[in-house]
Protein backbone atom coordinates (compact mmCIF):
# COMPACT_ATOMS: atom_id res chain seq x y z
CA UNK A 1 0.00 0.00 0.00
CA UNK A 2 1.25 3.51 -0.84
CA UNK A 3 1.59 5.67 2.26
CA UNK A 4 4.29 8.20 1.30
CA UNK A 5 2.06 11.26 1.61
CA UNK A 6 3.78 14.39 2.87
CA UNK A 7 0.84 16.74 2.27
CA UNK A 8 -2.79 15.68 2.53
CA UNK A 9 -4.96 16.66 -0.44
CA UNK A 10 -7.92 18.97 0.09
CA UNK A 11 -11.13 17.11 1.06
CA UNK A 12 -12.70 18.28 -2.20
CA UNK A 13 -11.38 18.66 -5.73
CA UNK A 14 -13.77 21.18 -7.32
CA UNK A 15 -16.75 21.90 -5.08
CA UNK A 16 -16.68 22.38 -1.32
CA UNK A 17 -19.71 21.00 0.53
CA UNK A 18 -20.80 22.04 4.03
CA UNK A 19 -21.00 19.19 6.46
CA UNK A 20 -19.01 16.87 4.20
CA UNK A 21 -18.03 13.83 6.31
CA UNK A 22 -14.39 12.95 6.79
CA UNK A 23 -13.30 10.68 3.94
CA UNK A 24 -13.67 7.04 4.86
CA UNK A 25 -10.56 4.97 5.40
CA UNK A 26 -9.56 2.94 2.37
CA UNK A 27 -6.89 0.27 2.47
CA UNK A 28 -5.52 -0.97 -0.85
CA UNK A 29 -5.08 -4.69 -0.34
CA UNK A 30 -2.52 -5.27 -3.08
CA UNK A 31 0.27 -2.78 -3.62
CA UNK A 32 0.06 -0.69 -6.75
CA UNK A 33 2.99 0.17 -8.95
CA UNK A 34 4.01 3.81 -8.77
CA UNK A 35 2.89 4.33 -12.38
CA UNK A 36 -0.57 2.87 -11.74
CA UNK A 37 -1.04 4.81 -8.51
CA UNK A 38 -0.11 8.09 -10.17
CA UNK A 39 -2.37 7.41 -13.17
CA UNK A 40 -5.38 6.63 -10.93
CA UNK A 41 -4.68 9.80 -8.91
CA UNK A 42 -4.70 11.84 -12.13
CA UNK A 43 -8.03 10.40 -13.29
CA UNK A 44 -9.61 10.91 -9.87
CA UNK A 45 -9.42 14.66 -10.41
CA UNK A 46 -11.99 14.31 -13.19
CA UNK A 47 -14.10 11.63 -11.49
CA UNK A 48 -14.20 13.34 -8.08
CA UNK A 49 -15.23 16.67 -9.57
CA UNK A 50 -18.17 14.92 -11.25
CA UNK A 51 -19.28 13.18 -8.07
CA UNK A 52 -19.07 16.42 -6.08
CA UNK A 53 -21.19 18.19 -8.69
CA UNK A 54 -23.71 15.31 -8.78
CA UNK A 55 -24.47 15.69 -5.08
CA UNK A 56 -25.54 19.29 -5.60
CA UNK A 57 -27.39 18.48 -8.84
CA UNK A 58 -29.60 15.80 -7.31
CA UNK A 59 -30.16 17.77 -4.12
CA UNK A 60 -31.48 20.64 -6.26
CA UNK A 61 -33.63 18.29 -8.32
CA UNK A 62 -35.15 16.79 -5.19
CA UNK A 63 -36.57 20.26 -4.42
CA UNK A 64 -37.69 21.08 -7.98
CA UNK A 65 -41.31 22.14 -8.27
CA UNK A 66 -41.87 20.12 -11.48
CA UNK A 67 -41.08 16.78 -9.81
CA UNK A 68 -43.83 14.86 -8.07
CA UNK A 69 -43.24 13.41 -4.62
CA UNK A 70 -41.95 9.99 -5.74
CA UNK A 71 -39.52 11.52 -8.27
CA UNK A 72 -38.28 14.04 -5.70
CA UNK A 73 -37.68 11.24 -3.18
CA UNK A 74 -35.79 9.29 -5.84
CA UNK A 75 -33.56 12.32 -6.55
CA UNK A 76 -32.88 12.74 -2.83
CA UNK A 77 -31.83 9.09 -2.57
CA UNK A 78 -29.51 9.44 -5.53
CA UNK A 79 -27.96 12.55 -3.94
CA UNK A 80 -27.16 10.47 -0.85
CA UNK A 81 -25.60 7.75 -3.00
CA UNK A 82 -23.52 10.31 -4.90
CA UNK A 83 -22.33 11.70 -1.56
CA UNK A 84 -21.25 8.18 -0.59
CA UNK A 85 -19.31 7.88 -3.86
CA UNK A 86 -17.64 11.18 -3.04
CA UNK A 87 -16.59 9.82 0.35
CA UNK A 88 -15.29 6.60 -1.21
CA UNK A 89 -13.22 8.44 -3.79
CA UNK A 90 -12.04 10.89 -1.13
CA UNK A 91 -10.74 7.99 0.93
CA UNK A 92 -9.04 6.55 -2.12
CA UNK A 93 -7.35 9.88 -2.85
CA UNK A 94 -5.76 9.76 0.61
CA UNK A 95 -3.97 6.51 -0.26
CA UNK A 96 -2.59 7.75 -3.60
CA UNK A 97 0.14 10.20 -4.61
CA UNK A 98 -0.99 13.80 -4.91
CA UNK A 99 -1.53 14.49 -8.62
CA UNK A 100 0.30 17.24 -10.48
CA UNK A 101 -1.12 20.71 -10.02
CA UNK A 102 -3.28 21.60 -13.01
CA UNK A 103 -5.30 24.78 -12.36
CA UNK A 104 -6.32 24.97 -16.04
CA UNK A 105 -7.97 21.52 -15.96
CA UNK A 106 -9.69 22.17 -12.64
CA UNK A 107 -10.95 25.48 -14.00
CA UNK A 108 -12.37 23.74 -17.08
CA UNK A 109 -14.01 21.09 -14.91
CA UNK A 110 -15.65 23.69 -12.68
CA UNK A 111 -16.84 25.71 -15.67
CA UNK A 112 -18.24 22.58 -17.34
CA UNK A 113 -20.26 21.41 -14.36
CA UNK A 114 -21.47 24.93 -13.55
CA UNK A 115 -22.62 25.32 -17.15
CA UNK A 116 -25.02 22.41 -16.66
CA UNK A 117 -27.07 24.33 -14.13
CA UNK A 118 -30.58 25.05 -15.39
CA UNK A 119 -34.07 25.51 -14.00
CA UNK A 120 -35.44 23.22 -16.72
CA UNK A 121 -35.79 19.87 -14.96
CA UNK A 122 -36.04 17.90 -18.22
CA UNK A 123 -32.84 19.40 -19.64
CA UNK A 124 -31.07 18.91 -16.32
CA UNK A 125 -32.09 15.25 -16.17
CA UNK A 126 -30.97 14.73 -19.78
CA UNK A 127 -27.56 16.17 -18.92
CA UNK A 128 -27.29 14.02 -15.81
CA UNK A 129 -28.27 10.95 -17.80
CA UNK A 130 -25.52 11.78 -20.31
CA UNK A 131 -22.93 12.15 -17.56
CA UNK A 132 -23.91 9.08 -15.55
CA UNK A 133 -24.01 6.84 -18.61
CA UNK A 134 -20.62 8.22 -19.68
CA UNK A 135 -19.17 7.47 -16.25
CA UNK A 136 -20.39 3.88 -16.62
CA UNK A 137 -18.49 3.62 -19.93
CA UNK A 138 -15.32 5.07 -18.37
CA UNK A 139 -15.45 2.81 -15.31
CA UNK A 140 -16.18 -0.27 -17.43
CA UNK A 141 -13.11 0.46 -19.56
CA UNK A 142 -10.90 0.96 -16.51
CA UNK A 143 -12.17 -2.19 -14.77
CA UNK A 144 -11.84 -4.52 -17.75
CA UNK A 145 -10.27 -7.84 -16.79
CA UNK A 146 -6.50 -7.89 -17.19
CA UNK A 147 -6.06 -4.14 -16.87
CA UNK A 148 -4.30 -2.61 -13.82
CA UNK A 149 -7.50 -1.34 -12.17
CA UNK A 150 -9.41 -4.55 -12.84
CA UNK A 151 -6.55 -6.59 -11.43
CA UNK A 152 -6.57 -4.71 -8.11
CA UNK A 153 -9.33 -5.97 -5.84
CA UNK A 154 -9.70 -2.71 -3.89
CA UNK A 155 -9.85 -0.40 -6.91
CA UNK A 156 -12.16 -2.78 -8.72
CA UNK A 157 -14.50 -3.03 -5.72
CA UNK A 158 -14.71 0.75 -5.21
CA UNK A 159 -15.21 1.60 -8.87
CA UNK A 160 -17.52 -1.39 -9.33
CA UNK A 161 -19.78 -0.15 -6.52
CA UNK A 162 -19.92 3.29 -8.12
CA UNK A 163 -20.59 1.83 -11.57
CA UNK A 164 -23.48 -0.32 -10.34
CA UNK A 165 -25.08 2.70 -8.64
CA UNK A 166 -24.60 4.85 -11.73
CA UNK A 167 -26.36 2.26 -13.89
CA UNK A 168 -29.32 2.57 -11.55
CA UNK A 169 -29.10 6.37 -11.67
CA UNK A 170 -29.22 6.29 -15.47
CA UNK A 171 -32.43 4.24 -15.37
CA UNK A 172 -33.98 6.54 -12.76
CA UNK A 173 -33.08 9.76 -14.56
CA UNK A 174 -34.48 8.43 -17.86
CA UNK A 175 -37.70 7.36 -16.16
CA UNK A 176 -38.19 10.75 -14.48
CA UNK A 177 -37.25 12.67 -17.65
CA UNK A 178 -39.82 10.74 -19.67
CA UNK A 179 -42.47 12.03 -17.33
CA UNK A 180 -41.41 15.60 -18.21
CA UNK A 181 -40.81 15.50 -21.95
CA UNK A 182 -40.88 13.44 -25.19
CA UNK A 183 -38.27 10.62 -25.32
CA UNK A 184 -36.27 12.11 -28.23
CA UNK A 185 -36.14 15.70 -27.00
CA UNK A 186 -32.95 15.23 -24.99
CA UNK A 187 -30.78 13.59 -27.68
CA UNK A 188 -28.89 16.71 -28.73
CA UNK A 189 -28.37 17.66 -25.10
CA UNK A 190 -26.97 14.20 -24.35
CA UNK A 191 -24.60 14.34 -27.33
CA UNK A 192 -23.25 17.79 -26.40
CA UNK A 193 -22.73 16.82 -22.78
CA UNK A 194 -20.96 13.58 -23.71
CA UNK A 195 -18.67 15.43 -26.12
CA UNK A 196 -17.67 17.97 -23.47
CA UNK A 197 -16.92 15.24 -20.93
CA UNK A 198 -14.92 13.27 -23.52
CA UNK A 199 -12.76 16.35 -24.14
CA UNK A 200 -12.11 16.66 -20.41
CA UNK A 201 -11.28 13.01 -19.73
CA UNK A 202 -8.88 13.02 -22.67
CA UNK A 203 -6.90 15.73 -20.92
CA UNK A 204 -5.66 12.73 -18.96
CA UNK A 205 -4.95 10.55 -22.01
CA UNK A 206 -1.51 9.65 -20.65
CA UNK A 207 -3.07 8.30 -17.45
CA UNK A 208 -5.60 6.29 -19.48
CA UNK A 209 -2.79 4.75 -21.52
CA UNK A 210 -0.90 3.81 -18.35
CA UNK A 211 -4.06 2.02 -17.21
CA UNK A 212 -4.25 0.27 -20.61
CA UNK A 213 -7.30 2.15 -21.84
CA UNK A 214 -7.11 3.40 -25.43
CA UNK A 215 -8.05 7.11 -25.25
CA UNK A 216 -9.32 7.23 -28.86
CA UNK A 217 -11.48 4.14 -28.41
CA UNK A 218 -12.87 5.58 -25.18
CA UNK A 219 -13.71 8.85 -26.90
CA UNK A 220 -15.55 7.00 -29.67
CA UNK A 221 -17.53 5.05 -27.08
CA UNK A 222 -18.45 8.24 -25.21
CA UNK A 223 -19.64 9.97 -28.38
CA UNK A 224 -21.79 7.01 -29.46
CA UNK A 225 -25.32 7.91 -28.34
CA UNK A 226 -27.56 4.80 -28.27
CA UNK A 227 -30.16 4.67 -31.03
CA UNK A 228 -33.07 4.79 -28.60
CA UNK A 229 -31.83 8.17 -27.33
CA UNK A 230 -31.63 9.83 -30.78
Amino acid sequence: MLTELKVLPAPHVCFRRRGRPVAMKVVIEHELTRETAEAVAELLQVLCCGEESAVFAFERLSRHADLHAAAAACAARIAREEAYHDELLGGLRLTLPIPRADPALLGRLKDFYRSLGTQDAFVHLSQIHALDSAVCIILSALRREGRPVGNNSTLDAILGRIQRDEVSHVRDSVRIARELGPPRAGADCIARTRESLADLILQRADALETLEVDPDALRRALLRVPERQR
